[in-house]
């Protein structure tokens, strides 16, 4: 039988900390072998709250979960995983199975909290340490995130760790363009996941699937992973898999998508010791432009790039990559791109449609971050984020394609098979484009 959060008598006001009444609640629910908590319509300010097995949280026309502005409210537990040096999370779940949040309420992240209010010169604006995640579930099965939706989240929102059986419907999360690392969605290690019909939206990843560096207990691949009919939006990649890449990620599908007012569109970047092998791209439109010089990428449309994090642990290839049926609009280039000859191979590209437009910015550049700076080779964050260049002024990694820019380069790729590639161009060619449109380099 439901239960509602009302019965508890929480004060729903948006601002006192209603904590310990949602837990109890929870808890109740929990005591009763499960069930459905419903929160109504009002108000409900937390810290962290952890969630059992064979339970529903459903959010109501009308609610809204606020997450707290103190970081000593997320003290209590703390995630297994990490993500930017911080376990903080709202909403935590470790080893459970059937798990269920949906409704057509929001979890507001109240993610101006966190973060300066002005941004630096490349576009960043500084955030506060040990920022939390909204939803962090790690190593349960069965679990269903459907219809709510989430709004300004101060970090990633849902991270998905080590998950099997992950079903998200309906799912809408939209974040302030101006705050960075606010992933949308990032499907970490996790098996049989279906994302569908879904509106994401952050200056940080919007999809992203990986493999961290995590504890032993939750070091696994990622596959068998389906993305359908989703709206995608980021000022750095629409739907991205890596960087971080230390396991597996095979058999990942991504049809009838939109991508909107982005960075970069699609991004394979393959930095440790993972492989990636059979991703399917299908039925896709893009529209791609520049982003604040903090953003990696350079308003590509496609890009896959396999270098090393480490110098002394090779990155894993990426091998059986399909893209068919994809056409769109950019200020950049289609980019493949292999540190060494091979780590990219079996590549077939068909029935693809590219216009190219000019910029306000100059143009001609490509980004192979992270990680670039050359003081710190295996650095993570701001060091190698943004780290400028003194004898170019761009960010290490950031490097002007030969020549000029092209509509499609790949160097180093093994089986590079091009089918009904057709790139429009401006005419005549602004100064900095390359004469041709596609250039193929074996080195």
């Amino acid at each position: 039988m439901p239960l509602s959060l009302a019965d508890f008598h929480p004060a729903a006001d948006g601002e006192t900390l209603d904590t310990a009444v949602l837990q109890r609640a929870i808890d109740h629910v929990m005591a009763a072998g499960g069930g459905c908590l419903t929160i109504p319509p009002g108000r409900y300010r937390s810290g962290t709250l952890t969630l059992p097995s064979n339970f529903e949280l459903h959010l109501e026309a009308g609610a809204v979960l606020i997450a707290s502005r103190d970081v000593a409210d997320y003290q209590g537990i703390q995630a297994q995983s990490s993500a930017e040096k911080s376990h903080n999370v709202l909403l935590y779940a470790l080893n459970r199975r059937n798990i269920t949040i949906s409704g057509k309420g929001c979890i507001d992240g109240d993610g101006e909290a966190w973060f300066a209010a002005e941004r630096d010169d490349q576009g960043y604006r500084l955030p506060l340490a040990d920022r939390p995640r909204i939803i962090v579930f790690e190593a349960c099965e069965q679990v269903t995130l459907e219809a709510f939706s989430i709004v300004q989240a101060p970090m990633w929102t849902v991270h998905l760790v080590s998950c099997r059986h992950v079903h998200i419907d309906h799912l809408t999360i939209d974040n302030s363009m101006t705050m960075p690392n606010t992933d949308a969605l990032d499907i970490d290690s996790c098996e049989a996941v279906f994302v569908s019909n879904s509106y994401l939206s952050a200056a940080d990843d919007a999809i992203c699937i990986k493999t961290t560096h995590k504890p032993a207990s939750l070091r696994r691949p990622a596959r068998q992973i389906m993305i359908t009919n989703c709206l995608l939006r980021s000022y750095s990649c629409a739907f991205k898999i890596g960087t971080e890449t230390w396991d597996d990620i095979e058999d990942v599908t991504v049809t009838g998508c939109t991508i909107f007012d982005s960075n970069r569109g699609i991004g394979i970047l393959s930095r440790d010791g993972g492989a990636m092998r059979r991703l399917l791209f299908s039925n896709l439109t893009f529209a791609c432009h520049y982003a604040p010089p903090c953003h990696w990428g350079k308003a590509d449309p496609l890009f896959v790039s396999v270098r090393s994090r480490d110098p002394l642990i090779q990155p894993g290839i990426v091998e059986q990559l399909q893209f068919a049926n994809v056409s769109g609009v950019a200020e950049g280039a289609i980019n493949l791109h292999a540190a060494q000859p091979g780590w990219i191979r079996d590549v077939l590209i068909t029935q693809v449609q590219l216009r190219q437009t000019v910029a306000q910015v100059e143009q001609g550049y490509y980004d192979v971050r992270p990680p670039c700076n050359p003081d710190s080779p295996t650095g993570m964050g701001l060091d190698n984020a943004y780290k400028l260049n003194p004898e170019t002024g761009e960010a290490f990694g950031v490097e002007r394609y030969p020549g000029g820019l092209p509509g499609l380069y790949a160097r180093g790729v093994e089986n590079l098979q091009l089918h009904n590639l057709a790139i429009e161009r401006p005419s005549p060619l602004p100064p900095g484009w390359h004469p041709d449109s596609v250039r193929v380099l074996t080195e």
